[in-house]
């Protein structure tokens, strides 16, 4: 199943209960919860599923279980970053069997990022599947220059998608320019609506963990043409709380699990070390925000 063109993707998040396990219960919960907004993707282990902190089993764990929980109903993409090349072919790889519609290829994580490797890494990686690809610019704030995506896209035909994880719009006017093959997607939630301008098309953001039909009600607007509705809803809906999530940037998963049990969407807001989980101070001023923007 490809993914729908101009389609809204979440990342979602991955539920632990309070001892730090894997909570199948709550991914159920959770993905129902964001489906039932009407978001049109399901992207799993990508930064905001904490795929770092799982061990190899677990992330295949979490492969079957969101497949089998989103039953077909919108297309699943499965991340398969890893520090080795190897190591991401045999998760995408494993995606594959687990059923994933698509699956997101982390640039290297360590010492040599440079654009030859990003291409050996990339392309290795793709030509290990038959799943189509997405590219991912930003993870861990590397930038993958457009120039890699056009020419790891003209060695491995199945890339198809990029994620672009930065505040610069105009990656994605690069992306249509340089590899024109290739469906850039927004992938920073609070420049989704610059990036849809500069030629973006679809979005992977993570804010549909807790504001789906508003994710998508931006969509809709924007893409039927409707832009003074898309920007109402995303400056007074959206923003306030993308805000008081990022604030600090490193709690951004801490917060959106504290927001998502506070919902009841899922059952407890533990991450795994070396996050840290929010103080009952940040959590309570979180929460209030939330309740004052009518999320809560």
């Amino acid at each position: 199943m490809d993914l729908v063109p101009g389609g809204a993707n979440t990342l979602v998040v991955t539920p632990f209960d309070d001892s730090g396990e894997l909570d199948h219960k709550s991914m159920a919960s959770l993905i129902d919860f964001v489906l039932g907004g009407g978001i049109q993707g399901i992207i799993a282990l990508g930064t905001t599923g904490e795929f770092f902190t799982l061990s190899g089993a677990e992330r295949v764990e979490v492969m079957r279980s969101v497949v089998t929980q989103v039953a077909g109903r919108v297309p699943v993409t499965l991340g398969v970053g890893a520090d080795g090349t190897a190591a991401a072919v045999e998760l995408a790889r494993a995606a594959r069997e687990a059923g994933a519609d698509c699956v997101m290829v982390l640039p290297p994580l360590y010492f040599d990022q440079s654009p030859a490797a990003q291409i050996e890494h990339f392309t290795t990686v793709a030509r290990s599947t038959d799943l189509p690809v997405m590219l991912y610019d930003g993870a861990a704030k590397i930038p993958v220059p457009a120039e890699v995506v056009a020419e790891v896209a003209k060695r491995a035909s199945n890339v198809r998608y990029v994620k672009l994880a930065f505040t610069d719009p105009e990656r994605a006017s690069d992306i249509r320019r340089l590899a024109p093959g290739v469906v850039p997607l927004a992938g920073e939630d609070s420049a989704l609506l610059s990036t849809f301008r500069a030629g973006a098309v679809g979005s992977t953001i993570a804010t549909g963990n807790i504001q789906p039909r508003e994710v998508m009600a931006v969509h809709e607007a924007y893409h039927r043409g409707d832009l003074d509705e898309a920007y109402s809803i995303f400056t007074n809906t959206l923003l306030p709380a993308m805000v008081a999530i990022s604030i600090p940037e490193r709690n951004f998963i801490a917060r959106f699990k504290a927001v998502a049990a506070a919902m009841g969407v899922i059952a407890s807001g533990h991450v795994r070390s070396p996050l840290r989980q929010i103080d009952a101070e940040s959590r309570e001023e979180l929460l209030m925000v939330m309740k004052k923007i009518h999320v809560l």
